[in-house]
């Protein structure tokens, strides 16, 4: 099967990259899976090639709204029962799981939690239902607030650091926030081609292109790089792959291997 478009310069972006620390280097194509075979020094290494994009939230929004659809309606269910200086806000890391499947749970869980605690200004809880891990916090009424409940979601499965303060929180809103779509997106790909690879038997390495970050970069300094090797750290599950490797259109290339290798 002919390569084409991005994987085509991602091969090539490989072949010279290596070449700049290998004695020989060879790219031919592969069986898809994988997309191509990377031999480097007499090491044949599968490589796996797809894109960073953003198409790939679109199943993941729909999860998403569902969650903000809950939480719309724990604000009408719930909200009077909390004090007029209070708000509570809650925020889902559902890992790809439906809201059906803890939408009773939870709405149990948050009327316990409203009935059994004395709400103070930033308390919080973190707990998992269902492989769907939340932090809920307890913050100060905005002055020009009216929602009681409020919050967002997002499909990664990581929970919140308990360290962070009430900026932080605001700044997890799902639709501004680069780093956590970009980092649904890569555990997205590393899920999908994971299942695609699992089973071939050469040393695997999966080669993702961005086509997402650059449309809020112009390269001119290492920002694009910075912005996934933060993303980076918060992935520990490479799955089947010995190395990921993100490679621009610019031509650069960040290489990140499996630590549990």
């Amino acid at each position: 099967m002919a390569l084409k478009g991005s994987e085509k310069f991602v091969a090539k972006t490989l072949e010279e990259h290596f070449k700049k620390s290998s004695h020989s280097v060879c790219v031919e194509e592969g069986n898809d899976p994988p997309d191509i075979y990377l031999t480097i020094d007499d090491k044949k290494i599968a490589v796996e090639i797809t894109d960073i994009d953003q198409n790939v939230l679109k199943n993941a929004k729909s999860i998403n709204y569902g969650y903000l659809n809950l939480i719309e309606n724990l604000e009408k269910e719930l909200g009077d029962s909390i004090d007029d200086d209070k708000k509570l806000f809650i925020v889902f890391y559902n890992n790809h799981v439906k809201v059906s499947k803890i939408n009773k749970k939870f709405r149990k869980y948050l009327q316990d939690f409203i009935e059994k605690n004395e709400l103070s200004i930033n308390d919080f809880i973190e707990d998992s239902i269902d492989n769907v891990n939340f932090k809920i916090s307890v913050l100060d009424m905005p002055k020009k607030g009216k929602n009681k409940i409020a919050g967002t979601s997002t499909t990664h499965a990581g929970r919140s650091q308990k360290s962070r303060d009430i900026s932080e929180v605001n700044n997890a809103i799902y639709e501004n926030d680069l780093s956590m779509q970009t980092l649904d997106i890569l555990e997205n790909r590393i899920d999908d081609k994971n299942r695609k690879c699992e089973n071939i038997v050469e040393l695997k390495w999966l080669a993702l292109y961005d086509n997402y970050y650059d449309k809020f970069t112009n390269f001119e300094n290492d920002e694009h790089l910075v912005h996934y090797q933060n993303i980076f750290e918060s992935i520990t599950d490479f799955k089947c792959f010995e190395k990921i490797l993100v490679i621009f259109k610019n031509g650069d290339i960040l290489e990140f291997d499996n630590q549990k290798s």
